[in-house]
């Protein structure tokens, strides 16, 4: 009895210390992932967006890398647009953000990049897809503010929406100033929640706000 119990105490033991090495070995990944889109930031997000692929694919359970594999698939097309190729990569973008929200329903920060992705769809053709993608990015927008209040990048994603919405459909500096001054003092008290958690558009939003005055 007494050797079956030291069996099963160090399976237990064995397997928190593998999970605990996984845990840390992602942690790691996307530390490091993240890093390199903070050193060098510019137009060749494939790579770090791919091994944001190859995290979520060995991490299942874990919503992040899909979350971001889903954001940096989306801000290729406004990087480098392409109206041939845009919609495919926007698919993609969905497919990756459909699994974060699977992990991590009524997430705020999700809903900022459901919104975004809507606001890359226009860009397409603004013409055609402008009426019903605009109200699309909007409610997602709204959803993320009614999810996290505390959430900036639900209000600076609004702001800049407003802001390159023509006047004669209710857009503008003057309607999106109050919005991305707002959107300014939640970046100033925000505080992410794990250095893995989504921390952009601070320095973005600043530009957004000074091209208001």
């Amino acid at each position: 009895m007494r050797k079956l119990n030291v069996l099963i105490c160090s399976l237990i033991l064995f397997v928190s210390s593998a999970s605990y090495a996984q845990s840390d070995k992602y942690v790691d990944a996307m530390k490091e992932n993240l890093q390199k889109l903070s050193d060098n930031f510019n137009e060749n997000l494939q790579p770090v967006t791919a091994q944001f692929e190859r995290i979520a694919q060995a991490e299942k359970n874990q919503w992040l890398p899909y979350y971001y594999a889903a954001y940096y698939t989306a801000l290729q097309t406004y990087i480098k647009p392409d109206n041939a190729k845009s919609d495919g990569i926007l698919d993609k973008a969905q497919t990756m953000l459909d699994e974060a929200l699977k992990l991590h329903p009524d997430s705020s920060e999700c809903m900022v990049v459901q919104g975004f992705i809507h606001v890359g769809r226009i860009m397409v053709d603004p013409m055609s897809r402008g009426a019903e993608y605009s109200q699309l990015a909007g409610a997602a927008f709204q959803k993320s503010i009614a999810l996290n209040p505390s959430n900036p990048r639900g209000y600076y994603m609004r702001g800049v929406t407003v802001l390159n919405t023509p006047d004669f459909y209710g857009g503008g500096k003057i309607p999106a100033k109050p919005i991305l001054t707002m959107a300014m003092e939640k970046y100033e008290a925000f505080k992410p929640s794990s250095p893995l958690s989504p921390n952009w558009g601070k320095d973005r939003c600043k530009k957004q706000l000074d091209a208001c005055q």
